[in-house]
C-alpha cells in the first residue's frame, strides 16, 4: 500500500488514538470542516510529533464523525486502519497549526 496523494498529517499531542480492533483505530478531536473530513475518506491519515519529524503512526481513512457532545462536541474523530507504510513518512511545508492536507487525486 503506499501514501494517498489524499492525505492529512497531524501533530498528535493529546494521545487521542485509540485502538477499535485488530487494526482499527480511531483518533480525534480534529477542528476541521465535516466537508474537509468527508473528501478525506480513502485516503491517508499520518500522525506525527514535529512537524519536522517523520509520522509515526497512521493508515487509511476508513470512516469519520462528528463528536456530538462533550468537551469535543463539534470536533472531528476519524476511524483509520493502521498500514506500516504510513510510519516514517517526512510532511514537508504548508501546515497550518497542527495539520497539513493535501487534496492531490
Amino acid at each position: 500500500m503506499k501514501i494517498k496523494s489524499k492525505r492529512i498529517h497531524l501533530i498528535e499531542r493529546n494521545d487521542q488514538i485509540i485502538k477499535i480492533e485488530d487494526q482499527i483505530w480511531e483518533s480525534g478531536y480534529w477542528a476541521l470542516p465535516e466537508a474537509r473530513a468527508k473528501a478525506l475518506l480513502g485516503g491517508s491519515i499520518l500522525f506525527h510529533k514535529k512537524r519536522s519529524e517523520p509520522s509515526y503512526f497512521g493508515g487509511r481513512i476508513l470512516n469519520y464523525r462528528i463528536q456530538d457532545k462533550g468537551q469535543f462536541k463539534g470536533l472531528v474523530v476519524f476511524t483509520f486502519e493502521y498500514q506500516a507504510d504510513h510510519r516514517m513518512v517526512l510532511a514537508d511545508k504548508g501546515w497550518s497549526k497542527d495539520m497539513k492536507i493535501v487534496m492531490k487525486e
